[in-house]
C-alpha cells in the first residue's frame, strides 16, 4: 500500500504530464533525491529518467511546480564519454545544462515512452477521440517524418490527428506546444469555416489540414511504449 500512497503524492505534486512530443510524455517530480533514487523511482513508477534535447528544457523549466533552481534529468549529448561520479543537471533560471555530484539530493523528471501508431478503423473525429483518447500531436519534424512512415499502410489518404479548433483558436487536445508549423504553404486558417474545424494528416504532402470533423477516416494515436 506504501508505494501506491507514494506515488498518488507525487502525481498530485506534478500536477500535469508535459508532451513535448509524441514520444515522451514527462512528470516532475517535486522531491529531492539522489541520481541512483531518482532514476529507480522513475523506472519503478514511469518508464526511466527523463532524457530531453535542447529544445525541450526550456518547457521543462517553465513547470510553474518547479520550487528549486536545479533539477535531474538525462541530456542528449552528442558525445559518448561521461564520467561516472557526475550526471546531469539543468539550471531552472538559465534552461542549461550543469554536471553535478550524484549524491546531491535535486527533485526530476520521469518520462513515460509513447509510440505512434495508425488505427485502420473509419471514425469520425470525436469517435477516434473517444475510443483512444490520445490523438497524435504532431508538434516536430520528427514527428512529421514518423508520420509519414507510419501512415503509408492507411486506407486513406488523409488521417485523423489531435489538431482541433475551439473558441477562436487552433489547439492539440492534449495541450502541447503550437509552436512547430504543420500546416500547408497556405498557412494557418485563423477562422475555418464550421465544418472545417478538426486537423487531417495528408500523407500524401505531409502537412496538416483543416476538415469537416464528421468525415470516417483512419487516425493516428498515441499509446504507452510497454504496453500489452
Amino acid at each position: 500500500m506504501a508505494p501506491k500512497a507514494t506515488i498518488t503524492v507525487f502525481l498530485f505534486l506534478s500536477l500535469f504530464g508535459l508532451n513535448t512530443s509524441l514520444q515522451r510524455k514527462h512528470y516532475y517530480m517535486n522531491n529531492s533525491m539522489k541520481w541512483s533514487d531518482a532514476q529507480s523511482y522513475c523506472k519503478n513508477y514511469y518508464d526511466e529518467p527523463s532524457t530531453v534535447s535542447n529544445e525541450e528544457m526550456q518547457m521543462l523549466s517553465d513547470t510553474p511546480q518547479i520550487t528549486e533552481d536545479f533539477y535531474w534529468i538525462r541530456f542528449r549529448r552528442s558525445q559518448t564519454n561521461y564520467y561516472n561520479k557526475y550526471s546531469c543537471v539543468v539550471k531552472r533560471s538559465s534552461s542549461k545544462v550543469h554536471d553535478a555530484d550524484c549524491d546531491e539530493t535535486k527533485p526530476f523528471y520521469c518520462m513515460e515512452d509513447m509510440d505512434l501508431i495508425l488505427v485502420q478503423q473509419e471514425s469520425t473525429w470525436e469517435e477516434g477521440l473517444q475510443n483512444y483518447i490520445d490523438l497524435a500531436i504532431i508538434n516536430s519534424e520528427d514527428i512529421i517524418e514518423e508520420a509519414k512512415i507510419n501512415s503509408t499502410v492507411a486506407d486513406t489518404d488523409e488521417v485523423w490527428t489531435g489538431l482541433r479548433f475551439l473558441a477562436g483558436h487552433w489547439f492539440w487536445v492534449n495541450g502541447a506546444d503550437f509552436g512547430y508549423n504543420v500546416w500547408s504553404s497556405d498557412g494557418e486558417i485563423q477562422c475555418p469555416a464550421m465544418n472545417q474545424r478538426c486537423g487531417v494528416f495528408d500523407r500524401t504532402q505531409g502537412v496538416c489540414k483543416p476538415t469537416d470533423c464528421e468525415r470516417r477516416l483512419n487516425f493516428l494515436c498515441i499509446k504507452e511504449k510497454y504496453e500489452d
